[in-house]
Protein backbone atom coordinates (compact mmCIF):
# COMPACT_ATOMS: atom_id res chain seq x y z
CA UNK A 1 0.00 0.00 0.00
CA UNK A 2 1.39 3.35 -0.99
CA UNK A 3 0.42 6.64 0.43
CA UNK A 4 0.77 9.95 -1.22
CA UNK A 5 1.75 13.06 0.62
CA UNK A 6 1.04 16.58 -0.36
CA UNK A 7 4.02 18.59 -1.33
CA UNK A 8 5.08 20.93 1.44
CA UNK A 9 6.77 23.34 -0.91
CA UNK A 10 4.81 25.57 -3.21
CA UNK A 11 5.45 25.22 -6.91
CA UNK A 12 7.60 27.93 -8.43
CA UNK A 13 5.61 30.58 -10.29
CA UNK A 14 5.43 30.03 -14.04
CA UNK A 15 7.36 32.24 -16.42
CA UNK A 16 4.11 33.81 -17.61
CA UNK A 17 3.13 34.58 -14.04
CA UNK A 18 6.50 36.24 -13.40
CA UNK A 19 6.17 38.31 -16.59
CA UNK A 20 2.69 39.51 -15.67
CA UNK A 21 3.79 40.26 -12.11
CA UNK A 22 6.81 42.21 -13.38
CA UNK A 23 4.62 44.28 -15.69
CA UNK A 24 1.93 45.02 -13.10
CA UNK A 25 4.38 45.54 -10.24
CA UNK A 26 6.58 47.86 -12.31
CA UNK A 27 3.61 49.81 -13.67
CA UNK A 28 2.07 50.27 -10.23
CA UNK A 29 5.32 51.14 -8.46
CA UNK A 30 6.57 53.53 -11.14
CA UNK A 31 3.07 55.02 -11.33
CA UNK A 32 2.98 55.69 -7.58
CA UNK A 33 6.46 57.23 -7.62
CA UNK A 34 5.72 59.41 -10.65
CA UNK A 35 2.36 60.52 -9.24
CA UNK A 36 3.94 61.32 -5.87
CA UNK A 37 6.66 63.36 -7.56
CA UNK A 38 3.99 65.32 -9.44
CA UNK A 39 2.15 66.08 -6.18
CA UNK A 40 5.30 67.10 -4.29
CA UNK A 41 6.76 69.11 -7.17
CA UNK A 42 3.54 71.02 -7.83
CA UNK A 43 2.34 71.28 -4.25
CA UNK A 44 -1.09 70.14 -5.48
CA UNK A 45 -3.26 67.36 -4.00
CA UNK A 46 -3.71 64.01 -5.79
CA UNK A 47 -7.22 64.78 -7.07
CA UNK A 48 -5.93 67.96 -8.72
CA UNK A 49 -3.10 65.97 -10.36
CA UNK A 50 -5.72 63.47 -11.55
CA UNK A 51 -7.60 66.33 -13.22
CA UNK A 52 -4.36 67.58 -14.74
CA UNK A 53 -3.81 64.16 -16.30
CA UNK A 54 -7.45 64.08 -17.43
CA UNK A 55 -6.84 67.24 -19.48
CA UNK A 56 -5.35 64.81 -21.99
CA UNK A 57 -8.90 63.57 -22.57
CA UNK A 58 -11.04 66.60 -21.78
CA UNK A 59 -8.79 69.61 -22.24
CA UNK A 60 -8.92 72.44 -19.72
CA UNK A 61 -12.56 71.56 -18.95
CA UNK A 62 -11.17 68.70 -16.81
CA UNK A 63 -10.39 71.21 -14.07
CA UNK A 64 -14.12 71.96 -13.78
CA UNK A 65 -14.91 68.27 -13.35
CA UNK A 66 -15.46 66.35 -10.15
CA UNK A 67 -14.20 63.17 -8.58
CA UNK A 68 -15.09 61.16 -11.68
CA UNK A 69 -12.73 63.24 -13.84
CA UNK A 70 -9.94 62.94 -11.26
CA UNK A 71 -10.35 59.17 -11.18
CA UNK A 72 -10.29 58.97 -14.99
CA UNK A 73 -7.01 60.91 -14.93
CA UNK A 74 -5.51 58.71 -12.21
CA UNK A 75 -6.58 55.53 -14.01
CA UNK A 76 -5.12 56.90 -17.25
CA UNK A 77 -1.83 57.67 -15.52
CA UNK A 78 -1.50 54.12 -14.19
CA UNK A 79 -2.56 52.62 -17.53
CA UNK A 80 0.17 54.60 -19.31
CA UNK A 81 2.80 53.56 -16.74
CA UNK A 82 1.73 49.93 -17.06
CA UNK A 83 1.98 50.15 -20.85
CA UNK A 84 5.52 51.54 -20.55
CA UNK A 85 6.37 48.75 -18.08
CA UNK A 86 4.96 46.13 -20.45
CA UNK A 87 7.01 47.49 -23.33
CA UNK A 88 10.24 47.26 -21.31
CA UNK A 89 9.53 43.84 -19.80
CA UNK A 90 8.57 42.35 -23.17
CA UNK A 91 11.57 43.95 -24.89
CA UNK A 92 13.82 42.50 -22.18
CA UNK A 93 12.60 39.01 -23.07
CA UNK A 94 14.00 39.49 -26.57
CA UNK A 95 17.07 41.43 -25.41
CA UNK A 96 18.18 40.10 -22.00
CA UNK A 97 20.97 42.70 -21.89
CA UNK A 98 18.25 45.13 -20.78
CA UNK A 99 17.93 43.06 -17.59
CA UNK A 100 21.62 42.27 -17.22
CA UNK A 101 22.48 45.99 -17.35
CA UNK A 102 19.24 47.22 -15.79
CA UNK A 103 21.11 50.00 -13.97
CA UNK A 104 22.00 51.49 -17.38
CA UNK A 105 18.97 50.45 -19.45
CA UNK A 106 16.47 51.62 -16.83
CA UNK A 107 17.62 55.23 -16.57
CA UNK A 108 17.93 55.46 -20.36
CA UNK A 109 14.41 54.09 -20.66
CA UNK A 110 13.21 56.67 -18.13
CA UNK A 111 14.65 59.44 -20.30
CA UNK A 112 12.90 57.93 -23.32
CA UNK A 113 9.61 57.84 -21.40
CA UNK A 114 10.01 61.52 -20.51
CA UNK A 115 10.68 62.39 -24.17
CA UNK A 116 7.77 60.30 -25.50
CA UNK A 117 5.36 61.86 -23.00
CA UNK A 118 6.57 65.44 -23.51
CA UNK A 119 7.13 65.44 -27.26
CA UNK A 120 4.60 62.89 -28.59
CA UNK A 121 1.75 62.05 -26.19
CA UNK A 122 1.10 65.48 -24.68
CA UNK A 123 1.18 67.45 -27.95
CA UNK A 124 -1.27 64.96 -29.49
CA UNK A 125 -3.62 65.07 -26.50
CA UNK A 126 -6.28 67.65 -25.62
CA UNK A 127 -3.88 68.91 -22.92
CA UNK A 128 -1.54 70.47 -25.44
CA UNK A 129 2.17 70.94 -25.08
CA UNK A 130 4.07 72.83 -22.46
CA UNK A 131 7.65 72.31 -21.40
CA UNK A 132 8.31 73.14 -17.77
CA UNK A 133 11.00 75.67 -16.97
CA UNK A 134 14.18 74.96 -15.03
CA UNK A 135 14.56 73.77 -12.33
CA UNK A 136 11.24 71.88 -12.61
CA UNK A 137 12.25 70.24 -15.89
CA UNK A 138 15.36 68.83 -14.20
CA UNK A 139 13.25 67.34 -11.40
CA UNK A 140 10.90 65.81 -13.95
CA UNK A 141 13.73 64.29 -15.98
CA UNK A 142 15.47 62.98 -12.84
CA UNK A 143 12.19 61.54 -11.60
CA UNK A 144 11.61 59.69 -14.86
CA UNK A 145 15.22 58.48 -15.03
CA UNK A 146 15.50 57.14 -11.47
CA UNK A 147 11.96 56.68 -10.15
CA UNK A 148 10.30 55.42 -13.32
CA UNK A 149 12.82 53.89 -15.74
CA UNK A 150 15.14 52.37 -13.16
CA UNK A 151 12.19 51.03 -11.15
CA UNK A 152 10.68 49.36 -14.22
CA UNK A 153 14.03 47.79 -15.14
CA UNK A 154 14.60 46.63 -11.56
CA UNK A 155 11.23 44.84 -11.50
CA UNK A 156 12.11 43.09 -14.77
CA UNK A 157 15.52 42.05 -13.46
CA UNK A 158 14.17 41.02 -10.07
CA UNK A 159 11.43 38.74 -11.40
CA UNK A 160 12.91 37.55 -14.67
CA UNK A 161 16.60 37.34 -13.77
CA UNK A 162 19.63 38.17 -15.85
CA UNK A 163 18.89 35.93 -18.81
Amino acid sequence: MTTTTASTSAAAPSRTSRIVTAILGAGLTAGVFDFTIACVESGKPPLFIGKAVATGWFGKAAFQGGLDVSLIGIASHFAIMTAFAAAFVLASLKEPVLRRRFYIAGPLYGAIIFDVMRFVVMPLSAAGYGMPKPPVVFYEVAGHVFMVGLVIAAWARGLLGRD
